[in-house]
């Protein structure tokens, strides 16, 4: 009704048609790549931004167990930041300069960035002298299984990389970076109140055999 009209008013509903995300493309084993048209499921591409997706998830169940603010908003980041990692992994190094045009691309700042939160989680966590068997928190057990999801994205990226299909070099080794952040940021939130259970250290190695003397050479007589 008229806004100057004495009668009861009522919303007026907008209809808005949504699309549906079911687009049944899929079915034959195919996907559409962000840049070069389609590929298969199993196309090591594929792969890898499978597992990138996969590392989000874990580090969105972590988060919602982090109550430090700080590290809340660091894992937070990340996450962002993996989006960037996904979308250079989803284009084919022949459209790389079409990414380049419309969305940010992973640059050695990201790097850098986190390789400085590194060494002030260095300074201020202590670590143990022996492998650390993931668990002791429920916040800390979901940043490890983040960290060896991440690895696992790491290694396909190697392939990628070995492959000719990795365009920007800086994504590798912002994954590798990544991977020991996240598990800093695990033993950050373990803390000092938890003591960590460590695996056993690997024996010493045993001691090189004593070297023998060379026998004095004689001297042969005039």
């Amino acid at each position: 009704m008229d806004a100057g009209s004495a009668g009861p008013r009522r919303r007026v509903g907008i209809a808005i048609a949504r699309k549906s995300i079911v687009t049944k493309t899929g079915d034959g084993g195919e996907t559409g790549l962000l840049y070069g048209g389609r590929v298969k499921k199993t196309d090591p591409r594929t792969e890898a931004y499978g597992a990138v997706d996969e590392a989000i998830s874990t580090l969105g169940a972590a988060r919602a167990l982090v109550e430090d603010r700080g590290r809340h908003a660091i894992i937070l980041r990340i996450q962002s930041e993996l989006f960037t990692v996904g979308a250079e992994l989803a284009t084919d190094a022949a459209d790389y300069g079409k990414l380049e045009q419309h969305f940010m691309i992973v640059t050695p700042d990201f790097t850098g960035r986190i390789e400085r939160e590194i060494v002030d989680l260095e300074r201020r966590v202590p670590l143990p002298d022996a492998f650390v068997i993931p668990g002791g928190t429920q916040a800390a057990a979901a940043l490890d299984v983040a960290r060896a999801v991440l690895r696992r994205a790491e290694r396909r990226i190697v392939g990628l990389q070995q492959g000719g299909q990795l365009h920007n070099p800086e994504v590798l080794r912002y994954t590798n970076r990544l991977s020991d952040l996240l598990f800093m940021l695990a033993r950050a939130e373990e803390g000092t109140a938890v003591k960590p259970l460590t695996g056993r250290r690997v024996a010493g190695r045993p001691a090189a055999p004593a070297r023998t003397r060379p026998a004095p050479r004689r001297r042969s007589r005039a």
